[in-house]
C-alpha cells in the first residue's frame, strides 16, 4: 500500500511541475516579447517621427503668403517623406496628412481651406498613424496581432529677420527714382546692377557730397576713417544693425579704402572669375549684405547713434545682397554690385526693431521645427 501511494504523489507532482514549467515558458516568452517588440516600436515610432519632421521643415519651408506657397507646402511634404520608411514599407504621406494654422497649437486647417487664406499661414502640421504588426506579444491571449503608432510634427516661419549681427558692410545702394514722379522707390530687380558708391556726390539719401558710404563706427567703435571703411569692406561689421537704427554717412568718396576693401574681399573668394551671379561657383566672399538706407525713420523710435551727422540722419529699411560681379578699378570710379535678393546673413527677430520689406522682397524668416 505504500508503494502505490508513494507512486501516486509522484505522478501529482510530475503534473505540477508540468504545469508550472509551462506557466513559466509563457511568461518568459512574454517578457522576451515585450522586449522584441517594444524595440521594434521604439525604432519604428522613431523612423516615423523623423519623417513627420522632415515633411513639417519642407513644407513650412514653401510658405509665402500666396495660395501658391501652401500648394507648394503640401507637395513638398509629401516629396521629403519619400526615404522614410515605417517597419520596411514606405510612410506614404498623403495631402490630407498635412494641415495648417495662422496659430503654432490650434486652428488648422486643411490645404484648400488654408489656400484661401494664405497671408495668415505660418505654420505646418504633419500627422500620420501607421500600424505595426507584433512579432511575439501576439500570442498571448487578449494582447491582440498588430498596435497603432502615430507621430506629429509642427514647423513654422519665425517673425520677420530685422536685425542682422556681424557681417553688415557701409555701403547703401543708390536710391532709384521713378521717372515717372520723380519720388524715390526701392524694388530693386534680382539680376540687374546698382551703384553701391557714386564716384561723385550725388542727391538723397545720402545727401550732396556723400557718396554711398556709411559711417559704421559708432556701432563697430574705432575712428570713422578710411582705414575702418577699408576693414569693414573688407570682413564685415562685427556689431548688430536692425530695422529703424538711425546710421550716418561718410562724408568723401574714399576711393583707395573702398578699392582696398572690395578687391580684398574678392581676391579671397575660390571663384575669382569676373561675370554675374549665375555663374558663381566660389565660398561667398564676393557677397555683399548691405542696408538699404532711407531718410525717413521706419519706426516709431529709431535707435539714436550717439554721433551728430553732417547731414540728416539716414534710417535702416531692409537688409538686403548684393554680388561683386568685378573687382573695383582704380580711381573715383561708380562701385556697382548686382542685387541677389536677400541671403543668409546672421539674422535675427527682435521685437524693438521695424518691419523689412522697402526692398520688395518678403521679409526672411526662420524655420522653426515644434513637436
Amino acid at each position: 500500500m505504500l508503494n502505490i501511494v508513494g507512486k501516486d504523489r509522484l505522478k501529482n507532482e510530475a503534473g505540477s511541475i508540468l504545469f508550472i514549467v509551462a506557466a513559466g515558458i509563457v511568461v518568459l516568452i512574454g517578457i522576451a516579447g515585450l522586449a522584441i517588440d517594444m524595440g521594434m516600436l521604439y525604432n519604428v515610432r522613431t523612423d516615423l517621427q523623423n519623417a513627420m519632421d522632415a515633411a513639417a521643415m519642407a513644407g513650412a519651408s514653401q510658405l509665402n503668403g500666396n495660395t501658391a506657397g501652401i500648394n507648394d507646402a503640401v507637395t513638398e511634404a509629401i516629396a521629403a517623406t519619400n526615404n522614410y520608411y515605417f517597419n520596411t514599407t514606405p510612410v506614404a504621406v498623403a495631402a490630407a496628412d498635412v494641415s495648417f494654422s495662422a496659430n503654432r497649437d490650434s486652428g488648422y486647417v486643411d490645404q484648400a481651406t488654408a489656400a484661401a487664406v494664405p497671408a495668415t499661414i505660418r505654420f505646418v502640421k504633419v500627422f500620420k498613424q501607421k500600424t505595426m504588426d507584433l512579432a511575439l506579444l501576439k500570442i498571448i491571449p487578449g494582447v491582440g496581432t498588430a498596435t497603432n503608432v502615430s507621430a506629429a510634427a509642427v514647423a513654422g516661419q519665425s517673425p520677420p529677420i530685422n536685425k542682422v549681427c556681424d557681417g553688415l558692410i557701409p555701403l547703401a545702394p543708390e536710391p532709384l527714382v521713378d521717372p515717372a514722379t520723380g519720388t524715390i522707390v526701392t524694388n530693386y530687380v534680382i539680376g540687374l546692377e546698382y551703384t553701391l558708391r557714386f564716384e561723385g556726390g550725388q542727391n538723397p539719401p545720402t545727401g550732396s557730397g556723400n557718396y554711398l558710404v556709411l559711417d559704421f563706427s559708432p556701432i563697430v567703435g574705432g575712428n570713422s576713417g578710411g582705414a575702418l571703411v577699408r576693414d569693414l569692406l573688407r570682413s564685415g561689421a562685427s556689431g548688430c544693425i536692425g530695422i529703424g537704427d538711425a546710421i550716418c554717412s561718410k562724408p568723401g568718396v574714399t576711393s583707395g579704402p573702398v578699392r582696398q576693401g572690395l578687391n580684398d574681399r574678392f581676391d579671397s573668394d575660390t571663384d575669382t572669375v569676373e561675370g554675374p551671379y549665375s555663374s558663381y561657383t566660389g565660398n561667398g566672399r564676393r557677397i555683399l549684405p548691405v542696408p538699404i538706407v532711407s531718410s525717413s525713420p521706419t519706426s516709431l523710435q529709431p535707435i539714436d547713434n550717439g554721433k551728430n551727422c553732417t547731414q540728416q540722419p539716414l534710417y535702416i529699411a531692409d537688409l538686403v545682397c548684393f554680388f561683386l560681379r568685378h573687382r573695383v578699378a582704380n580711381g573715383s570710379t561708380n562701385v556697382r554690385g548686382e542685387f541677389i535678393g536677400r541671403c543668409n546673413a546672421n539674422g535675427k527677430s527682435d521685437p524693438t526693431k521695424g518691419t523689412p520689406g522697402i526692398s520688395g522682397l518678403p521679409s526672411e524668416r526662420h524655420i522653426v521645427l515644434y513637436r
